[in-house]
């Protein structure tokens, strides 16, 4: 199966329904927390959905309600802040017992549908190994009953780090693009054990938050290559050149219904976005809001210009510099589609980009 990293060159896009992404995974953040064990590390069943299918390892989870080892940021393997929220997960990775992380999907993988995966790890203080191979596992099956030399299959996505996984403190983002089998319920995300099935040697503990699987919309192309050096970059290192020029619309970008407030499901593809502008940073963006026709032309505009506007600030946010980034609400008055019917409304109702080279 070949997994494609994601370093890409955006979205060749054309007609599809739109189709409100969520992530599949129910709580990729480790909130939702149902019991707590005072002043000892919680194992990840305090989580309602995530739980270790390790016989000997449990798995943890980490929260700022939390009090003495199972407590975030502070805790028994050291002091990192959660990447967003109040939690996150922890696994062991030791010569007795590999732990995972593992959590029942929201939905069954539909196959051959693309999905963009993502989660953010973090080493712990308290490490004094570090793995080389970090992966993520689907299965059409809660595992449970493995034993402490760990999961010997190759991951469905593989993180692969020359001199292994040794940065401490700083969150790292892991993303890929999956293409399902098909009947995949289950999300397993750990050290898997599959080149040379022995002993793991040391002790590494990793921080894990933020775990996402989005389905992408079939209309959209990611142009990837497999990554096995530095995952933990926002910089991309593929030599393929960006399309110029061309306008290009953002068909996984999701607003709050006649408001300007972004969804959490359009991250996923305003990151890649966010890959492309650091890989080619002599590149400048222009981003332009449209509406349809319905309703006062004023208010239309304003609310293009404000939506163009909160994809820029995202961007911003990110890190991209606002020298590089230019906006603009047009309203209705540049349709792609007839504004009489329910789905050229939809086609309408769009925020698009231009890439150029700086001047």
């Amino acid at each position: 199966m070949k997994i494609a990293f994601v370093f890409c060159t955006l979205l060749v896009i054309i007609f599809s329904h739109l189709a409100n992404a969520q992530n599949l995974v129910p709580d990729g953040g480790f909130e939702d927390i149902h019991r707590m064990q005072k002043g000892k590390i919680n194992p990840a069943a305090c989580t309602r959905t995530w739980q270790c299918p390790m016989d000997n390892g449990v798995g943890d989870s980490y929260n700022k309600k939390g009090k003495g080892h199972g407590s975030a940021p502070s805790n028994i393997f050291g002091r990192q802040k959660p990447h967003s929220g109040n939690g996150y997960g922890g696994i062991c990775v030791r010569k007795k017992f590999i732990e995972y992380l593992e959590t029942k999907l929201s939905d069954t993988l539909i196959k051959d549908q693309e999905y963009l995966v993502e989660y953010y790890m973090s080493k712990a203080e308290r490490s004094i190994g570090s793995v080389k191979e970090f992966g993520v596992l689907f299965s059409d099956k809660i595992s449970m009953g493995i034993t402490g030399i760990g999961i010997p299959n190759r991951p469905s996505i593989e993180n692969i780090k020359k001199h292994g996984f040794r940065k401490k403190i700083k969150w790292m983002k892991f993303s890929a693009v999956y293409k399902a089998k098909g009947g995949e319920t289950v999300l397993i995300l750990g050290y898997f054990n599959h080149k040379n099935v022995k002993r793991f040697k040391g002790y590494a503990h990793y921080y894990i938050d933020d775990v996402s699987v989005f389905p992408l919309a079939s209309n959209t192309f990611l142009k990837s290559e497999k990554n096995i050096n530095d995952t933990a970059s926002t910089a991309v290192k593929s030599n393929t050149l960006p399309r110029l020029n061309e306008s290009i619309t953002l068909k996984n970008v999701f607003f709050e219904t006649n408001e300007s407030k972004l969804l959490e499901s359009s991250f996923a593809e305003l990151d890649l976005l966010v890959n492309q502008l650091n890989q080619f940073n002599q590149t400048t963006i222009a981003i332009a809001g449209h509406t349809d026709d319905t309703g006062d032309e004023i208010q239309n505009r304003d609310l293009s210009t404000a939506r163009a506007k909160a994809v820029a600030d995202y961007l911003i946010a990110k890190g991209i510099d606002s020298e590089r980034i230019i906006y603009k609400g047009h309203g209705s008055s540049k349709p792609i589609a007839s504004n009489n019917t329910l789905e050229g409304k939809q086609q309408n109702r769009r925020v698009e980009f231009v890439l150029s080279t700086k001047k």
